[in-house]
């Protein structure tokens, strides 16, 4: 009788179990449905230091300039960030966020864009502390 009991109590026990991870799984699926699949992403925030300003009055040393989303860089309107040198291209590049990398991509400028004292080609990942010389106006990646 005791054992039957014991057994009985038992199987309940197994059985809510079971119907605990189904309920779980099911919220799981439920939920990601929800998101179409996409992973939720974490804001990162970034900016440009600047190191030195050039011929730029608007900017100062030590200053920062927030990277929300997308910027471009350039000398005329228009652009997110304006540059008043004369060895910037109008519009010269634009640094974007993607695959949880920051890119910057030289925007067919006259004069290019050094990464690290190294000239950029097309575009490249822009890693913490890398140096950013567009023009005469130096940028530290933070």
């Amino acid at each position: 009788m005791l054992i039957d009991k014991i057994s009985y109590v038992f199987t309940i026990f197994i059985i809510a179990i079971i119907y605990l991870i189904i309920w779980t799984s099911l919220k799981i699926m439920n939920k990601d449905m929800k998101s179409n699949g996409k992973k939720s992403s974490v804001n990162k925030s970034a900016g440009f230091e600047i190191i030195e300003p050039g011929n730029s009055s608007n900017l100062k040393k030590g200053g920062v300039i927030p990277i929300k989303g997308e910027i471009t860089i350039g000398r005329k309107e228009g652009n997110t960030f304006i540059l008043d040198d004369p060895y910037i291209s109008s519009f010269h590049a634009r640094v974007y966020f993607k695959n949880d990398d920051y890119i910057i991509e030289d925007l067919d400028s006259t004069n290019g864009i050094l990464v690290n004292e190294v000239r950029i080609e097309d575009r490249t990942r822009l890693k913490i502390g890398d140096i950013i010389k567009i023009g005469n106006t130096i940028l530290k990646f933070i």
